[in-house]
Formats: structure tokens, C-alpha cells, sequence
């Protein structure tokens, strides 16, 4: 019988929705399952190509700013240039995962985008990251964490904004993920229960962890 393959795991949120809280939780229970890990996070803050993101696009106040195309050439770099990282350690069998990958970059750069318009720059991106040649690893499994706009925008209060964190166009992105989960079949996972209340961080990783655990075993 040949050996399981080791997953890549990726948990997609608005930004302030809990991704990263919720990467962390899951690389550390993995790493107590005693999983080797390699633990990503996009855009790459110490990474030049992550660096020209947040300093010439999220941050960068100019007058003419990035079509979605060339926000989306922008990103998909980022991932690029950790490709190989990631099939060795796959081919290693570490256990990936990632807070965000070119997945959200179907959400993000489609933001506003209805009808045709949405599904030639989804089926664009797609092409570009998962399609042509070369390509990035496909996940194993995507987990979008799904929070209210609102719940964003107050964790977001009294911190610098960027490119995306208005409401309208948060508002717009969480449909673009809502959209593209359910095209692609991913996991979503409610960070706020039907009565409204806000889940535990601890919550929201015991459900995540219960969709992870039988890719890991």
C-alpha cells in the first residue's frame, strides 16, 4: 500500500477574520500530533515580493492604483516564490499550511465583478495559478473562515487601514469567497454562532481541526 500523501491545508478569512489566529492553532496541534509543518503566511512581510505588495499597493496611498490584473499578477508572485518550499516539503512529508494562498486571490481581485466580467478574471486567475504552466500546488483542502463584515471592521477599529478594509469593498470580498467556496466545494466554517454571538477562538479550531484530522492521520 503506498503512503498517504501529506496534505496542504489553507484557511481563507476577510482580513481581521481570524485566519491567522486560526493557522497558528492549527500548526500547533499539529506539531502535538507530532506532524512535521511548514506554516506560511501570505502576503510575506519579510519577503521582497510581500514587501512590494504592502509598501507599493495596501499601504501606498497614489493616485493611480493597481488594476485587479495587476493586483492579481502582484500576488501570485508572492506564492510563486514559494513553490518549491512547499512541494519539498510535501515530497518530505510535512505537513502545509497556510494562511491564505492564491485562493483568495480569486475573492479579492474579483471584488465587484458580476456575470461574465467575474468569470473571465475568475477562469484568468485560475488558469494563471493552478492551470498553466508552471503551477502552484493545488491545496488538499480550503477552509474559509466566514466573518460578518461588521465583526471585521470593529476588530479593525483604531488600526492602520489598507487597500481593502472599507466596508464596501470587505462587504464585496466576502460575497466574492462565499461565491468561489461554494464553486470550488470549500469548507466554511461560521467564526459567529446562529444567535449571533462570536465563537470562541477555541470553537472555531475544534471544528476546523475535526475536517482536518482525517487528512492527517
Amino acid at each position: 500500500m503506498s503512503k498517504k500523501p501529506t496534505p496542504f491545508i489553507v484557511i481563507e478569512a476577510l482580513d481581521a477574520g481570524g485566519s491567522q489566529t486560526q493557522t497558528d492553532l492549527l500548526a500547533g496541534r499539529l506539531k502535538q500530533a507530532k506532524k512535521q509543518v511548514l506554516q506560511l503566511h501570505f502576503p510575506q512581510e519579510d519577503r521582497a515580493t510581500g514587501r512590494i505588495i504592502y509598501d507599493k499597493f495596501l499601504l501606498y496611498k497614489n493616485k493611480r492604483p493597481f488594476s485587479p490584473r495587476e493586483q492579481a499578477l502582484l500576488y501570485i508572485q508572492d506564492f510563486f516564490s514559494r513553490k518549491e518550499d512547499i512541494m519539498t516539503a510535501l515530497e518530505r512529508g510535512q505537513v502545509v499550511v497556510s494562511d491564505r494562498f492564491c485562493t483568495s486571490t480569486v475573492a479579492y481581485q474579483t471584488m465587484g465583478l458580476t456575470g461574465s466580467a467575474w468569470q473571465k478574471m475568475y477562469d484568468w486567475i485560475w488558469w494563471l495559478c493552478f492551470e498553466g504552466q508552471p503551477a502552484l500546488p493545488q491545496p488538499a483542502a480550503v477552509i474559509f473562515l466566514d466573518t460578518p463584515v461588521a465583526v471585521s471592521l470593529t476588530r479593525l477599529k483604531g488600526k492602520k487601514k489598507d487597500y481593502f478594509e472599507s466596508k464596501e469593498k470587505l462587504t464585496r470580498i466576502r460575497n466574492g469567497y462565499l461565491k468561489v467556496a461554494k464553486k470550488q466545494r470549500w469548507q466554511v466554517v461560521l467564526s459567529v454562532a446562529a444567535d449571533g454571538r462570536e465563537r470562541t477562538r477555541e470553537e472555531v479550531h475544534e471544528e476546523i481541526w475535526q475536517l482536518v484530522a482525517p487528512l492527517v492521520r
